[in-house]
């Protein structure tokens, strides 16, 4: 084979590698859930994540024929039924959402999914809409309500930098997160933060040039959930420990553990609600033993009393499934019709999260 039929052939096999590639690449994108793609925004420096599936908010509350028409009560009475169904807890722009209609023309009834990062060095909410909301007219209005022009120009991505003055002078439903904003177009993005820094980074991640959250396992574990949270790392021990109980509760809480078996420190851990209502916890570890062991000591802590939240958590609802695979624990919980389980697991103390 001559010299320029072997370098045809060499560029022959790197382009089908390529091709390749690009194809494995994009069935990753195509088949992974709504849920995986909203965490894969996010800087990998988050510790908690939240995350709020619009589209199953809208179904679930009878939202679903509400748009940017729609009257003011309409849309609070929407709000206030996705609230009693507990589904709103983890939304950063929910209250907001008239403001932000009149404001910016988008809101959370144009929203597919927003996701919540939060991190020691700042927050950032992403706001997945649909294609038929008008990205470029959003950023018209950024420039007519006195944002700062990114110093790229409109359409680049940069950041609209605002201020606390000018969103409280705006309108007083608007929460500091929107002192901040980035629309990236073709993605179909709206990225706010109280910190430019934060809007800045969360761009970066979406398009390919930093880390994301790295959560695998927790994420597909939570499959598609209406409302979720994800703790990175081992904040979860911080976050939801018993530490914040009172005393006579914290004691009770240690001899409850030490009956279970004793546990070992979690990793990562998500509470996830579906569509129906159940909820998946699933729990990570540093190891596929520790995993094993923990299985039946956290499955009877989740079954008996909750210090610190009074009562019991077989008052709230039914452990129907326990289960260990790799290095996470999986238990699928079922409400028995109690209000705010969702909410009530996901912010501490909550024994069976225990560390």
């Amino acid at each position: 084979m001559g010299r320029r039929a072997a370098v045809v052939a060499a560029a022959a096999v790197v382009l089908v590698l390529l091709v390749a590639a690009g194809f494995v690449a994009w069935r990753a994108l195509d088949s992974s859930s709504d849920y995986e793609a909203a965490m894969a925004t996010l800087p990998d420096t988050t510790l908690r994540a939240t995350y709020t599936d619009w589209t199953g908010v809208r179904a679930a509350a009878d939202g679903e024929g509400l748009d940017a028409g729609a009257g003011d009560d309409e849309v609070a009475e929407f709000l206030d039924r996705a609230f009693e169904r507990d589904l709103v807890s983890t939304s950063a722009i929910g209250d907001s959402t008239l403001a932000m209609r009149d404001r910016y023309g988008v809101s959370p009834l144009d929203a597919s999914w927003e996701a919540l990062g939060q991190s020691p060095s700042g927050q950032v909410v992403v706001l997945k809409v649909g294609d038929d909301v008008d990205l470029g007219g959003v950023e018209q209005r950024l420039r007519s309500l006195g944002y700062e022009t990114p110093d790229g120009g409109v359409g680049t991505g940069g950041t609209w930098a605002g201020s606390p003055d000018l969103v409280a002078a705006l309108d007083p439903g608007l929460t500091p997160v929107f002192q901040n904003l980035a629309v990236l177009e073709d993605e179909r993005l709206l990225l706010l933060s109280d910190r430019a820094e934060a809007v800045s980074a969360a761009v970066e991640v979406v398009r390919g040039d930093a880390p994301a959250l790295d959560e695998p396992d927790l994420a597909a574990a939570a499959e598609e959930p209406v409302t979720a949270v994800l703790w990175g790392s081992d904040f979860a021990c911080e976050d939801l420990a018993m530490a914040s109980a009172d005393e006579e509760d914290q004691r009770v809480a240690d001899q409850l553990v030490q009956e279970a078996g004793g546990v070992s420190p979690l990793t990562g851990l998500v509470v996830a609600m579906q569509d129906d209502g159940s909820l998946r916890v699933a729990l990570e570890f540093e190891t596929e033993e520790q995993a094993s062991a923990n299985l039946q000591p956290r499955v009877d802590l989740a079954a008996g009393d909750a210090p610190g939240q009074g009562g019991s958590f077989a008052d709230r609802f039914t452990v129907t499934n326990g289960s260990a695979d790799g290095e996470t624990v999986l238990l699928e919980l079922d409400p028995r019709g109690a209000e705010f389980v969702f909410s009530d697991l996901t912010s501490g103390p909550v024994l069976f999260a225990t560390c």
